[in-house]
């Protein structure tokens, strides 16, 4: 019976450690903002980011914590690379 116990009780902290492990890797700390006419990525845990037209021509690649794209009025694919994982946002500037 003890045995047992120790087992569930193992598992229990493994799961418990990849959950908060999946917490901590979170993209909360994302941010897309526009300033005039020009697009503002920031993000700590970002690599790059690539804004891509609808199309999917590359129009332009950053890399780094920070990114600013200068755009024109339509409709657009932002992608970023964040803790490791793939974010993308449809952009839209009117």
């Amino acid at each position: 019976m003890r045995r047992i116990f120790l087992i569930l009780a193992t598992v229990v902290a493994l799961v418990t450690g990849v959950i908060f492990a999946d917490a901590a890797k979170s993209n909360d700390n994302f941010t897309v903002r526009f300033r005039e006419n020009t697009l503002v990525v920031t993000s700590t845990q970002m690599e790059e980011a690539r804004i891509y037209s609808m199309n999917g021509k590359l129009l332009q690649k950053e890399r780094g914590s920070y990114a600013e794209f200068e755009l024109k009025p339509g409709t657009y694919r932002l992608y970023a690379k964040v803790n490791n994982e793939m974010v993308r946002r449809r952009i839209e500037l009117r």
